[in-house]
């Protein structure tokens, strides 16, 4: 039997500003779960090191998650799909 792909990556912004509400600084705020799926954990984090070669890997401290790239502010984490609607445009 053939394995389905169940891998996608969630992309979040970390707050830098926030004047509404300053608690929200050093958080990150969900964005959306990229257009993509992938069949395994490592997949999902060699397909965002090929396309972050200047950062460090995804999952650099065993975590599944990116650091925040400092001119987007923006990280990626692993996550096991469960239907979320995938809207965000895959890497170019």
């Amino acid at each position: 039997m053939a394995e389905h792909p169940t891998w996608i990556l969630e992309v979040q912004k970390y707050i830098t500003e926030s004047p509404e509400n300053p608690k929200y600084i050093g958080q990150f705020e969900h964005v959306g779960y990229m257009n993509m799926f992938f069949l395994t954990k490592q997949e999902a984090c060699n397909y965002y090191d090929i396309h972050n070669s200047s950062l460090r890997s995804l999952n650099a401290f065993g975590t599944w998650v990116s650091d925040w790239d400092p001119k987007t502010y923006l990280r990626y984490v692993v996550r096991k799909w469960s239907g979320e609607c995938l809207k965000i445009e895959s890497f170019l």
